[in-house]
């Protein structure tokens, strides 16, 4: 019998128009009414998260940053792996030769090393990519300008001080329009030792401590709950979820998903805009595993 479900949040839970679509929550509704508890897993910060959880009063808990914490439906941390201080600023030296943006999750926000006129400018770009249904450019600058993500962010102007702060960092991202340039420096952070190296995208790179991946952060919580790993089904369509599909047998690819995942997957539901997780969980639903 399945007692939990772990899904991805974009290009897995996120459909179109960047929101979670009526049916995948329907879904979520009928899993938990069967007593399965439902868990996003996400290199998302929680504060990016809550917006979702709050418009559609999800009772669930939360694999963030990549696995870096694990909050119950309280948004309370349980479990968590941050990275030393120490082995920050080594992270910080190779990605500063790349002359790439920066971007730092800790428990008590994001940061960036870029300034607020370039992180709008790169939220353009980003909002330009992953809505390409946006074309005025007044109404592309409205949506950059209103994103959580940008709004809530906090800009670096020592790094010094901010190294020496009292805060825990949880996962360093960094973003180009280049492949060959993040894949170059995907190579120089594997070469660093107790470094999960992973990436939601093509043109990104996100480290996290060795430990701090989703498949880990939940078999561990699952464990504590009593649940067997037999017990638990997860999605996912990118890098950032290959540790749940190599903890847990029990795994759904989206047909959008990156081959390493579809090859390491047992099972394979719709696309994320044809509401796989939806039917997804209703196969799990009649028995179908």
């Amino acid at each position: 019998m399945i007692k939990l479900i772990a899904a991805d949040m974009d290009g897995t839970l996120i459909g179109k128009n960047h929101d979670i679509p009526k049916e995948n929550i329907e879904a979520i509704r009928a899993a938990q009414k069967n007593g399965i508890k439902f868990a996003i897993a996400t290199g998302r910060a929680y504060s990016d998260v809550e917006p979702f959880i709050h418009k559609y009063d999800l009772q669930c808990d939360c694999v963030v940053l990549n696995g870096a914490e694990y909050r119950d439906i309280n948004g309370d941390i349980v479990e968590h792996t941050y990275i030393e201080k120490k082995r920050a600023i080594e992270i910080l030296e190779v990605m500063r030769c790349k002359d790439l943006a920066i971007e730092i999750y800790t428990d008590d926000g994001f940061y960036t090393t870029n300034t607020k006129e370039e992180t709008l400018a790169g939220m353009i770009k980003r909002s330009l990519t992953f809505h390409p249904e946006l074309k005025d450019e007044e109404e592309i600058l409205k949506y950059a300008k209103n994103n959580p993500h940008f709004k809530n962010m906090q800009y670096i102007t020592d790094m010094n001080e901010f190294l020496n702060r009292n805060n825990n960092i949880a996962k360093f991202v960094s973003f180009s329009q280049s492949e060959e340039i993040i894949n170059k420096l995907r190579k120089k952070m594997e070469a660093l030792e107790g470094l999960a190296v992973s990436a939601s995208f093509g043109t990104n790179i996100e480290v996290n401590h060795m430990d701090a991946e989703k498949g880990k952060i939940l078999a561990k919580v699952a464990q504590k709950l009593n649940i067997k790993k037999d017990e638990v089904v997860v999605l996912g369509d990118g890098l950032n979820d290959y540790s749940m599909f190599t903890e847990f047998e029990n795994s759904f690819a989206m047909s959008n998903a990156v081959d390493e995942i579809k090859e390491v997957a047992k099972y394979i539901t719709d696309t994320n805009v044809n509401f796989g997780v939806a039917k997804a969980i209703y196969r799990i639903l009649n028995g179908e595993l």
